[in-house]
């Protein structure tokens, strides 16, 4: 990246302590403007990048390796604060956020994170690029915050976002909690969008995510088996995702009438926050290939379902205990000391 970008990072890097990284700021809430929507909810979006130790094998160290996915921006609003701030955070995957990966015996590890890294675009281009990286400064007092349940593929991080940084926010008014889901009839059928990293092609002078289209396929009555190796209250959406994608917001896309006014999740004329890309689903096949031995195995593909954790579960973790701890140390002197 370029040097003149330098001011930027440092008010990227934020996350020096709680307090400091939790601080509020002026929001820009994804709105219906001038501005196409879905033009605005890709400046929700950023890249997450991990450099990773791989397990040793066969008595070698293990190698290095890349991992990548989709984080995106949300607000949380606190009637303590001026007009027009909000709390900030960064949300993507539990299992990339701490890389896990599911070894042979069906359990997930984590991986040794070497270095964590974040691609936004910037308001302003510097020699005509828009791109930026730049470190995430991980640490035991700035770290990402996790469900209580093991199998809720969620992680948030308390992050503010510097001016420069072309940034849009998913407000919690826009998050399809159980109760919205209900209240507007919200079915499988409903088209959904989602926008997350593309391996193929994530640009050259400014970070651009790919938008792809489906429909909610299913909302399960029961819990069923998570990308994080147990069990869980999910919902399946049948639209093609990759890795890379994890992590990305997935949204139910509004069906407006002639007239039409306020839609999913009270928010005029905006798309409501379904939930959070985790995975896609497996289809198996068995296999027997005989030529001079018989071998019998099966292959595995993308079936085109993908895994998404609930809004609701994102919005349960953005209110609880500890986190709003946080908010609240914003507020009062003798909680900013506490761990």
């Amino acid at each position: 990246m370029n040097r003149p970008v330098t001011a930027v990072l440092a008010a990227l890097l934020l996350l020096v302590s709680p307090s400091d990284a939790i601080r509020a700021q002026a929001q820009q809430p994804v709105t219906a403007t001038a501005t196409r929507t879905e033009t605005q909810l890709l400046k929700t979006i950023v890249f997450i990048t991990l450099e990773v130790k791989l397990p040793d094998k066969d008595g070698k160290p293990g190698e290095r390796a890349k991992l990548s996915g989709t984080g995106f921006w949300v607000s949380v609003p606190d009637s303590r604060l001026e007009a027009g701030k909000a709390f900030s955070y960064l949300v993507t995957n539990r299992h990339v956020a701490m890389a896990l990966e599911r070894d042979e015996k069906g359990k997930c590890n984590p991986l040794q994170i070497q270095k964590a890294s974040l691609t936004v675009n910037l308001k302003d281009p510097v020699n005509g690029n828009r791109l930026h990286t730049e470190a995430l400064p991980l640490s035991p007092k700035v770290h990402w915050y996790l469900p209580k349940d093991e199998a809720i593929d969620l992680a948030v991080l308390p992050f503010g976002v510097p001016d420069k940084v072309d940034a849009r926010y998913i407000s919690l008014e826009q998050f399809l909690s159980s109760d919205i889901l209900d209240k507007k009839m919200v079915v499988p059928g409903d088209k959904v969008l989602t926008g997350g990293f593309f391996t193929g092609y994530t640009g050259l002078h400014e970070m651009q995510p790919i938008l792809r289209e489906g429909v909610l396929a299913m909302l399960p009555d029961g819990p069923m088996t998570t990308t994080l190796c147990g069990s869980g209250s999910v919902y399946l959406a049948d639209v093609h995702v990759i890795p890379g994608n994890s992590g990305s917001p997935i949204f139910i896309i509004p069906a407006l009438g002639l007239g039409g006014g306020v839609v999913l999740g009270g928010v005029p004329s905006t798309f409501g926050l379904l939930g959070v890309v985790s995975g896609y689903m497996y289809e198996h096949e068995d296999m027997t290939l005989t030529a001079t031995t018989t071998w019998k195995g099966s292959i595995n593909a993308n079936s085109g379902i993908s895994v998404v954790v609930p809004a609701q579960q994102l919005k349960d973790l953005l209110e609880s205990p500890q986190l709003k701890q946080l908010r609240d140390a914003q507020f009062s002197p003798q909680l900013k000391n506490q761990p």
